[in-house]
């Protein structure tokens, strides 16, 4: 594999996967800011993750009709125009309309880096690879919290997102300079599934929308909570009877879903939102609005979580290379739940070693289970299917964060109330989320079982 090319690569993921982290240390600082509501700021990173997300399937169509080299600077371009956006926005519609086109940009930047890499690689040692693939994902929790916590502390919140422009203007002369072409691999050119698309976005929004308006009234029966839920399930139904009648055409084909590594590992991607995603924009608000720490001693502590990723990523790969990924992953989960317990308990007079060790045995427990499940979601597939592949797992990591996202946002919300939160209202709210948490992590153990164990062969004399 070409090393330049591919740290090139981990450079320009690094804005997209700094913006998410150094954001959610500053969702309490925007919420106060702008006047809103946990439930509407929560739109910042849902809308920002689920943008992402829908954003996939075009970069797996567009990875295959053009030059790789083309496409990561025209998504540069776009990401940056986002960045601007947001951090001109005073205001949350403007806000969200420069998350939703960092988000979409983003949405092609990542999965189009991992694809490239995945390609240099010709499907060797791909769990060593997703640790390299995962590099941002390490820095992103030890950096982005504490930058964005000076950042907010010493200018503003809108600095979140001015931040990015140097490091994209960067991005790209990389990418021209000395990212090779990568021209498309594909001799004759697809057709864009748009009636696919189109009904993965409906299925989706729909319910994402359907979430968040129930925790506004916690009234399940209200036209605003059905509606939106009920577009959501049937456009996910249509999508099924729409791939399954027309394969050829279909934007994510089904017959990926026939290895029962891929999709458990599919499963097992979009639950991990909730431990991931989901415990990252909870995090920032318990410490503080419950520890009540300023926001950059709110990203000192979030180092810890970082620190404890960095620690077991390398030996996380090599160990899925020779093993498997079934036990590490249900290994690493039933660590996640119990790092995850002891903060529905935590109060204000919780000793910091506490927290911080928590923290950090948390960090150790994500590694082992993003690394093995992305490197065996491509066990057994063939080669011109790791495109489509790459498609379906990062849609299904993202989009089941935004999901999850809005689900802790909506229990947080339920908790507090329309009006002044206390203490007890505050204390009950992140008492719930972090059990959420805690119980999603849970239940992703059961399709863990369906991932692959290697077995090796001993020798006799």
């Amino acid at each position: 594999m070409n090393m330049k090319a591919a740290f090139i690569m981990i450079f320009v993921m690094m804005a997209p996967m700094l913006d998410t982290t150094m954001t959610n240390i500053g969702v309490n600082t925007i919420l106060k800011d702008l006047n809103s509501t946990v439930n509407s700021i929560q739109w910042v990173t849902s809308a920002y993750v689920l943008a992402l997300g829908l954003a996939v399937p075009l970069a797996g169509w567009l990875v295959d009709q053009f030059s790789g080299k083309r496409l990561m600077a025209l998504a540069q371009l776009a990401f940056l125009i986002g960045s601007l956006a947001s951090g001109v926005a005073m205001n949350v519609p403007t806000l969200l309309i420069g998350r939703i086109i960092q988000g979409a940009a983003a949405g092609i930047i990542i999965p189009l880096a991992t694809t490239l890499m995945i390609r240099m690689a010709q499907g060797q040692n791909l769990g060593q690879l997703m640790s390299v693939v995962g590099l941002p994902i390490v820095f992103a929790p030890i950096l982005g919290p504490t930058v964005g916590g000076a950042l907010i502390k010493f200018w503003s919140w809108h600095w979140l997102f001015y931040i990015n422009i140097p490091l994209v203007v960067i991005a790209l002369v990389l990418v021209e300079c000395y990212l090779p072409k990568f021209m498309p691999q594909q001799s004759t050119q697809k057709p864009f599934d748009w009636i696919g698309f189109i009904l993965i976005v409906g299925g989706f929004a729909g319910l994402i929308v359907a979430v968040t308006n129930f925790s506004q009234n916690d009234i399940f029966g209200k036209l605003s909570v059905l509606a939106p839920g009920l577009v959501g399930l049937d456009c996910l139904l249509g999508y099924v009877v729409y791939a399954v009648n027309w394969p050829q055409q279909a934007l994510l084909p089904i017959k990926l879903f026939k290895n029962a590594h891929f999709a458990a590992s599919t499963v097992l991607l979009s639950m991990s939102g909730l431990m991931v995603n989901g415990a990252m924009f909870a995090l920032p608000l318990f410490l503080q609005n419950i520890r009540h720490l300023s926001v950059i001693m709110t990203g000192v502590y979030l180092i810890a979580l970082g620190a404890g990723m960095l620690v077991t990523r390398t030996q996380v790969g090599k160990i899925t290379d020779t093993y498997g990924a079934k036990w590490v992953v249900v290994i690493s989960l039933i660590m996640a739940v119990v790092t995850t317990l002891p903060f529905a308990y935590f109060t204000k007079s919780t000793p910091n070693w506490l927290i911080l060790t928590m923290l950090f045995l948390m960090g150790l427990s994500r590694s082992g289970v993003t690394i093995p499940i992305m490197s065996d979601s491509y066990t057994g597939l063939a080669p011109v299917l790791i495109p489509e592949a790459t498609v379906t797992t990062r849609m299904a990591q993202n989009i089941g964060g935004s999901i999850a996202t809005a689900i802790l946002a909506a229990v947080i919300a339920s908790y507090e109330g329309n009006n002044i939160a206390t203490a007890t209202m505050l204390s009950a709210a992140y008492y719930h989320t972090f059990i959420w948490i805690a119980v999603g992590t849970a239940v992703a153990v059961i399709p863990a079982l369906f991932l692959s164990v290697k077995t090796r062969e001993v020798t006799t004399c």
